[in-house]
């Protein structure tokens, strides 16, 4: 389906309702919280809802889909209200070793 075809159509509408319930669910903690690209896709698609992924980019900066999702980075949905997760660096990962071989050693 072209990104056109969506607009003022029902299926903007189930786009809008589907995201909603997906974010909803997340936020209840029903489903896990960090979505991919093609996870998020295939959601849609499950749904009746066929967009590809410059679709999804494109829908995801202005209304309604700007509403659900804050951004994509990299292949990592991120939707509102939540912050990408923050990795541990290797600095952080060594110490946290250190810590439990000296807390091993007493």
């Amino acid at each position: 389906m072209r990104l056109f075809e969506f607009a003022g159509s029902p299926l903007l509408v189930k786009l809008v309702a589907t995201t909603s319930q997906l974010k909803s669910e997340i936020d209840s903690g029903k489903t896990h919280n960090d979505w991919t690209v093609p996870e998020l896709l295939q959601y849609y698609r499950d749904n009746d809802i066929v967009i590809d992924k410059d679709d999804l980019y494109t829908m995801i900066q202005k209304p309604p889909l700007d509403q659900s999702i804050e951004n994509i980075q990299g292949d990592k949905v991120i939707f509102k209200g939540q912050t990408p997760d923050q990795d541990t660096g290797p600095d952080e990962n060594q110490k946290i070793v250190q810590q439990m071989a000296k807390s091993a050693m007493k």
